[in-house]
């Protein structure tokens, strides 16, 4: 959370596939966009894949026409195979990895590293009966291997094959209680048995290990939904809205291997992107800065950059990256909305303002920019123009419990207590750590209304959420609160 309470900073998210894309030029020696490739047989292996260079950076090209060029000197040799087939994993080209995977398991059958990068390969192709057959070879070759057990357990079920998945992941669970991972492929076995209470079990397990698991919140949802509890499906979809690419941390040397090898200022981003959402701010600065250096003209590294620096608390580094944005593209809604949002850390409300409206003026519909502006406008004492604000992001986003709830405080200070209660009504879900706060001022809204039973029943529930939460201050607070109600309660 980026500055004062309604304000709501960007989140970082970047596309899990984007292309690499060069200047266009005649091209080279290399091919790749449709190529045929033969099934490996017991005597021989597929051909080696052309590779068209013109799909990637300039930052990359030489590295992978390096790997490319070992390859072809020295055919037989299972690494220079097999590491071609990672970087060509590493920069997404799934296709060409796959004979390379497969010409290097045929020249080195023992290692178990190349029927692991098969598996995943030909998973990712959804080619799922073939998958698990190459999971199956990497795990005779390193039974213990816990990430080639999770990814056959998921492979067996995409394939079909969901009793030999469940008695997979159970076991990983009974060895591993503690992975998040196994007990969301768990949760999805049971989901697909129609065993609703045991998928729930397991989903929530999954999520309390890893509270930010974006797919165990989909696929709660999808249970709850299915079971008929809305409230509970909501809840957990704007948790997986939150957190859509986020997956818990794995142990897996050989994946962490390919991901070494990605040189360009796209990888750099991305790796930042997945820096940033587990919360290592500093590192993920890191990965930015040399996804610039790669090149200059990345604008949504300078974007992300502003939000991150502005979260470290490096206001002018955060400036920076805002002009150097605006240089490169001055109309990009999301430049606007995060220096916005550093303003307002700041509390420089006032200057605040101009960014948020050039982001409106590109995107009128940014409900996150029409609640921090009803945010900066109502501290300024402009509340009419704050409810406008409001309204408008409520409009966009129904769902929007800042923007309901500080709507319910001004029309509350109005006297609109109706049309107030109305509008905090909306923040009881999801319950979070914010809920008890949010039930504080229904009942203290029904208070000033004159309903005395329903504002001593919000109070009372609000004052036990939040000792369960152990927030002392807004204890004490409510506490005046439900004496003071007791106080009007007695008088005659």
């Amino acid at each position: 959370m980026l500055g004062s309470p309604g304000v709501q900073p960007k989140t970082i998210m970047a596309s899990s596939r984007q292309p690499f894309v060069g200047k266009p030029r005649t091209l080279s020696l290399f091919a790749l966009l449709a190529f045929s490739i033969p099934t490996a047989s017991a005597e021989s292996p597929p051909q080696l894949p052309k590779v068209n260079l013109e799909l990637f950076q300039n930052s990359v090209r030489q590295q992978i026409s390096d790997v490319y060029e070992t390859a072809v000197r020295n055919p037989n040799h299972a690494d220079t195979n097999g590491r071609l087939g990672m970087l060509l994993y590493a920069y997404e080209q799934y296709e060409a990895a796959e004979p390379c995977f497969e010409r290097a398991m045929f020249f080195a059958p023992p290692d178990y590293r190349w029927p692991y990068y098969l598996g995943r390969t030909r998973s990712i192709l959804r080619e799922h009966g073939q998958a698990v057959t190459a999971l199956e070879a990497a795990l005779q070759l390193n039974p213990g291997y816990l990430p080639a057990r999770l990814k056959l357990g998921e492979a067996l079920l995409d394939a079909g094959d969901a009793e030999k998945a469940g008695k997979a992941l159970q076991a990983v669970v009974t060895e591993y209680p503690g992975s998040a991972a196994a007990h969301y492929g768990l949760g999805r076995y049971f989901t697909h048995r129609r065993e609703p209470d045991r998928a729930v079990a397991h989903l929530q397990k999954a999520c309390e290990l890893f509270p930010g698991f974006g797919a165990a919140h989909f696929a709660l949802a999808r249970v709850y939904r299915d079971q008929g509890d809305y409230q509970k499906a909501q809840a957990h979809l704007l948790l997986y809205q939150k957190d859509k690419l986020t997956w818990p941390p794995a142990e897996d040397p050989l994946l962490a291997s390919i991901q070494e090898l990605k040189t360009g200022a796209n990888a750099r981003l991305r790796k930042g992107v997945l820096l940033a959402e587990s919360g290592q701010l500093e590192a993920a600065v890191d990965e930015h800065e040399a996804a610039l250096a790669a090149d200059q003209g990345l604008v949504q590294a300078h974007i992300h950059l502003i939000a991150l620096y502005g979260r470290l608390g490096n206001a002018a580094k955060a400036e920076e990256h805002y002009r150097s944005a605006v240089r490169i593209n001055p109309n990009l809604s999301e430049s606007h909305y995060n220096f916005a949002v550093l303003l307002i850390q700041q509390e420089r409300y006032r200057e605040a303002e101009e960014p948020l409206r050039a982001a409106l003026k590109l995107n009128p519909t940014h409900a996150l920019a029409l609640t921090n502006l009803g945010y900066v406008l109502m501290v300024g004492g402009r509340l009419d123009e704050a409810i406008e604000s409001y309204r408008a992001a409520i409009t966009v986003q129904p769902r929007n419990r800042t923007a309901h709830f500080n709507l319910g405080r001004i029309l509350v200070q109005q006297g609109r207590l109706q049309e107030a209660i109305a509008h905090l009504l909306e923040t009881r879900t999801p319950e979070d750590a914010d809920t008890p706060r949010y039930l504080h001022a229904i009942g203290a809204a029904y208070a000033r209304a004159g309903d005395r039973t329903l504002a001593r029943n919000y109070l009372e529930e609000a004052r036990l959420k939040a000792l369960q939460l152990k927030q002392t201050d807004l204890v004490s607070s409510i506490d005046k609160d439900l004496q003071t109600l007791q106080k009007l309660v007695r008088q005659p």
